[in-house]
C-alpha cells in the first residue's frame, strides 16, 4: 500500500493471543487464506486494488476487537517509526474520521441496489456494481473471482445470506428489471430481440418465458400496453 501504513505485527500477533486460526479468520471475513496472509504480512498481491485491501484490514481490526487507530497510520510519518511494527505516534495517527487519499477511497454503493439488508460486504459492492455496469456481456463466475479476488465459495456465500439468492439468480433478476424498463420506455419502437440482446439474454425464447414468468406478462404483450 502506496501511502498508507498499517500495524500488520500487531494484527497477527492479536489473532495468535485470540487463539484464531487463519482459517477461520478467512472464513469469518468471507477472505480467502492467501489474503489473511497477505494482511499479516503486508504484501502487496491477493487484492483487486488497495481500497479493498485497506477495507478488509478494517474489517479484520474490527473482528479482533481492535480500534482502528491501533493500527492505521500515515506513512509520511515513517521517519519517526524506526519500528513499523509499534503502534503510532498519536499526531502521526490516521483516526477512522481523518480524510482517506483517494486512491484508498471506496466507491459508494448505490442506493438502487435492491440488498436485502443494505449489504456493504466488500464482495457486494464489488460485484453488484461490476454486473449493473456489465448486463449487456457474458458474465461468468471467473470473472467475479478474478474481480473480487475472493473464492467461488465465498462468493456464493454471500450472496446468498445477504441476497438470498445465487450470483447468477441475481443476474437474471437484473437482467429482466432492466428489459422491462426498456421496453416500458421505447414501447415499439424497439424490437424486443434487441432489447433482450441489450441486456445480455440472447435466447429469445427462454427470455420470453423467464419474462412472463417473472412479471406476469410477456414482453410483447408489454410492449403494445
Amino acid at each position: 500500500m502506496d501511502n498508507l501504513e498499517y500495524n500488520y505485527k500487531l494484527l497477527k500477533d492479536t489473532r495468535l493471543a485470540k487463539n484464531i486460526s487463519p482459517e477461520n479468520m478467512a472464513f469469518d471475513l468471507c477472505l480467502a487464506e492467501r489474503q489473511i496472509h497477505s494482511i499479516e504480512n503486508n504484501l502487496p498481491n491477493h487484492f483487486y486494488s488497495p481500497a479493498i485491501k485497506l477495507t478488509c484490514i478494517k474489517k479484520y481490526a474490527e473482528k479482533l476487537g481492535l480500534d482502528i487507530r491501533e493500527v492505521l497510520y500515515q506513512s509520511e510519518g515513517a521517519a519517526t517509526h524506526k519500528n513499523k511494527n509499534q503502534v503510532a505516534t498519536k499526531e502521526a495517527s490516521l483516526t477512522v474520521d481523518s480524510p482517506v487519499p483517494s486512491e484508498y477511497a471506496t466507491r459508494k454503493p448505490q442506493e438502487t441496489y435492491p440488498t436485502k439488508n443494505q449489504a456493504s460486504h466488500v464482495i457486494i459492492d464489488l460485484t453488484l456494481a461490476y454486473i449493473e455496469n456489465n448486463l449487456s456481456n457474458k458474465i461468468t463466475m471467473d470473472d467475479l473471482i478474478k474481480l473480487s479476488g475472493y473464492s467461488e465459495r465465498s462468493i456464493q456465500l454471500v450472496f446468498q445470506s445477504r441476497l438470498n439468492q445465487s450470483p447468477f439468480e441475481y443476474i437474471e433478476e437484473q437482467r429482466l428489471l432492466r428489459a422491462r424498463a426498456l421496453i416500458e420506455a421505447h414501447k415499439q419502437s424497439k424490437k424486443i430481440a434487441d432489447i433482450a440482446q441489450d441486456v445480455g439474454m440472447f435466447h429469445l425464447g427462454r427470455f420470453s418465458i423467464n419474462f412472463k414468468k417473472r412479471f406476469g406478462i410477456s414482453p410483447s404483450v408489454l410492449a403494445r400496453s
